[in-house]
């Protein structure tokens, strides 16, 4: 074990849901001493303080405006932050020699709608505002960092956590389960749901390795909306009638992460189960 000298990592978004379990996470382990930014990524003079007081090895990039409901409530803010906050971000990493290892927290929302795995190469054409800010986000970091910082993009699939209020897809349709005896929807679609607990052991692998290029993190499993439903009654022991609205030519998005388990041996662990479970428990 070598933590006689610990890597300093810096850590934006640390009081986000990723971020706040990615800080207890890596605060545990010896080999690295973290430090997260407090402050406001927009404002330029906030982040060069801090990188000023800090010699960072690393940084993880994780700040951002979500939900995709946000976005689309506060458009302007959220390419303030998703877009002009990174930036600010690179220019400063750019100037901190120390830094040879870059992390940036990106989403699914970048790919293309498909009825087929995507992999790191599929076609990118954003569907949502989300996914807009992020590409942007995305190409902005490769288009200015310089040449001797390792970059590693993650493209996020449908995280979930009980954490989760309901605003998210999971914790909506559960409360609906709960509530009623019939649900409605446009069911004819699937996700790919992927626990925290697996997103922050895929992140730790990637920065102890100091792995770069882009990956998926995704569970690389297709569930199909319908019959979650009915595992999530199976589970509450409830019977409740569905009415599937479908929609001809459904297009939805699965992660193909054969890249991120061959290099770095990351397999995720909690089963779709284990999630319906998380969230009722």
């Amino acid at each position: 074990m070598k933590y006689k000298n610990p890597e300093l990592v810096g850590l934006t978004g640390s009081t986000g849901l990723l971020g706040n379990a990615l800080r207890k996470k890596i605060t545990k382990d010896k080999n690295y001493k973290l430090n997260c930014f407090k402050g406001n990524i927009t404002k330029k003079n906030e982040l060069k303080k801090w990188f000023k007081n800090n010699e960072f090895d690393s940084l993880i990039h994780l700040a951002a405006l979500v939900p995709t409901y946000k976005v689309v409530a506060n458009q302007q803010l959220a390419k303030n932050v998703n877009i002009l906050g990174t930036r600010n971000i690179i220019d400063e990493v750019n100037k901190k020699g120390s830094i040879k290892w870059f992390f940036f927290s990106s989403t699914a929302h970048v790919y293309e709608y498909q009825n087929k795995q995507v992999n790191e190469n599929s076609k990118k054409l954003p569907f949502s505002l989300y996914g807009k800010t992020k590409l942007s986000g995305e190409k902005i970091i490769l288009k200015n960092i310089k040449k001797d910082k390792k970059i590693c993009i993650a493209r996020i699939f449908s995280l979930t956590s009980a954490s989760q209020d309901t605003s998210f897809f999971l914790p909506s349709i559960i409360k609906k389960i709960k509530k009623s005896n019939k649900i409605e929807g446009n069911f004819n679609q699937y996700r790919d749901f992927i626990h925290l607990d697996d997103v922050v052991e895929a992140i730790i692998s990637l920065l102890s390795k100091k792995k770069f290029g882009v990956y998926n993190i995704a569970s690389g499993k297709k569930i199909e909306f319908e019959k979650l439903i009915k595992k999530i009654c199976y589970y509450l022991k409830k019977k409740i009638v569905i009415n599937n609205k479908i929609v001809k030519n459904q297009k939805s998005l699965f992660g193909n992460i054969s890249k991120i388990t061959k290099e770095i041996k990351w397999k995720p662990k909690k089963t779709i189960e284990y999630i319906i479970k998380d969230y009722l428990n």
